[in-house]
């Protein structure tokens, strides 16, 4: 969550910075527009190229106004929304109004002393991304009329084609917009993934998965490839019945203890499962080990791997169709579509994969003891139910602790008592002899964290 929400606030206070900055600097460029303005004579600005029939033309000169105009922050995201989901640009139609006004501005100046002003046009161009050159001209008449002061007999635009819709109820506006169709792109894509995450057998995925991590798939790694604790962790997932496994008796299943200390856990495609570090440290018995363990298989027997894999496929590919490498605030509000809709999702695969450690539990002890005391320590160190809990992809641990335990309680499952994790993993070097019973019998301590090859 820190890395939507933590960006989320920062990018939420430099909108509001670009909205506030864009607003004075509007508001300082029209005072001065309409000054300037008020101090020019009165003059006849015409489109048309005809030359009215009532003056004595004494002169004519080809004159120009031009001004780069730079778009603020706060508009270029407000465009890129609106270009997405469609309909009027109306925070550009004011900037470039107020350009044509500068621009024109410009070219009255450099039309002094004529009465009137004929064929204006105006021509843009764009120097760079967010910024415009304004481009009028027109032709000066030098008559027997001479310009009278006060505004001008008409501007460049009346601002009878211009929205007056406040900036922020535009923003709001264009940005349901985007979410909603980012939303239904990435649900819609979501279904199909599940669908597909499901036809895939277990060998296509072995062999799908072996062509992107050749060195942890093709080469499945042997006892000898793997540290004394990994081939316990191995050995104790191959000592579960099998009737117990469900569709994930399939795998050939390989444990990589990963040296972190954040308590995590990972499935990853092919029966590869990682384990933090600070995972082992965390458990205190083989119940508790083998639970976290069952938790992961339960992934592979929902197919989450899976479908966890292809949402980030289609996330990327969605933000990468609309935004290119452009847009860190687009691309940041792309990404909260894809967090609302993976919340509920992510949260209910979390709680089928606890209902399998129940049944591997159940089916390796006879009981069910130990099943939720890791993530009663979880709990603890998370502190208790705050806000962000409803942010949170996975449940809060005390919630899945009452879980476990109602479950267990429905289920009419017994509570045993637990093997010692110390003792088991000791009984495992004796029996695949990797120390003697005598190293036991003279008091001699192995750890899973702490015993090296």
């Amino acid at each position: 969550m820190e890395e939507i929400i933590l960006p989320g606030i920062l990018l939420t206070i430099l909108i509001g910075i670009a909205y506030l900055t864009g607003r004075v600097a509007d508001g300082v460029h029209d005072r001065a527009l309409k000054r300037d303005e008020s101090l020019l004579p009165r003059q006849v600005l015409d489109s048309g190229s005809n030359i009215p029939g009532d003056i004595k033309l004494h002169d004519t000169a080809m004159v120009t106004g031009k001004v780069v105009i730079a778009e603020d922050r706060f508009r270029n995201l407000l465009a890129r929304l609106r270009i997405f989901v469609g309909g009027r640009l109306s925070a550009h139609e004011a900037s470039i109004t107020r350009a044509k006004r500068e621009a024109m501005l410009r070219l009255r100046t450099n039309a002094k002393g004529a009465s009137h002003i004929i064929g204006i046009r105006f021509d843009s161009a764009q120097l760079s991304r967010g910024m415009i050159e304004m481009i009028v001209s027109g032709t000066a008449l030098y008559t027997d009329h001479r310009p009278k002061g006060g505004f001008p007999s008409a501007l460049p635009d009346d601002g009878v084609n211009i929205s007056h819709r406040n900036l922020l109820v535009e923003f709001l506006s264009a940005s349901t917009a985007f979410l909603l169709i980012c939303w239904g792109i990435y649900a819609a894509s979501g279904l199909l993934v599940e669908w597909a995450s499901h036809e895939i057998s277990v060998e296509d995925e072995v062999a799908i998965w072996s062509q992107l991590e050749p060195e942890l798939i093709n080469h499945h790694r042997t006892a000898d490839d793997r540290s004394l604790a990994e081939n316990y962790l191995v050995d104790l997932i191959n000592s579960i019945p099998k009737t117990a496994l469900g569709p994930a008796a399939a795998y050939d299943f390989d444990v990589v203890i990963v040296p972190d200390p954040t308590p995590n856990a990972a499935a990853l495609p092919g029966g590869l499962i990682l384990v933090h570090s600070g995972m082992i440290d965390l458990v205190e018995s083989e119940n508790e080990l083998l639970s976290i363990l069952g938790h992961e298989i339960g992934h592979y027997n929902g197919r989450d791997h899976l479908e966890g894999l292809g949402r980030e496929v289609v996330g990327v590919a969605l933000s990468a169709m609309m935004f290119q490498t452009d847009a860190v605030l687009t691309t940041w509000i792309a990404g909260w579509p894809k967090l609302l809709t993976d919340l509920d999702y992510s949260r209910s695969q979390e709680l089928d994969a606890d209902n399998w450690s129940l049944k591997i539990l159940m089916a390796k002890y006879g009981h069910v003891g130990e099943v939720a005391t890791t993530f009663e320590k979880l709990g603890q160190m998370q502190g208790g139910h705050s806000v962000m809990d409803y942010l949170a992809t996975h449940p809060h641990p005390q919630d899945r602790v009452d879980r476990l335990y109602k479950m267990a309680r429905d289920q009419d499952l017994p509570m045993g008592e637990p093997v010692d994790l110390e003792e088991a993993f000791e009984d495992f070097l004796v029996r695949t002899g990797e120390i003697p019973e005598s190293a036991r019998e003279e008091g001699r301590k192995f750890s899973l964290t702490t015993t090296k090859d």
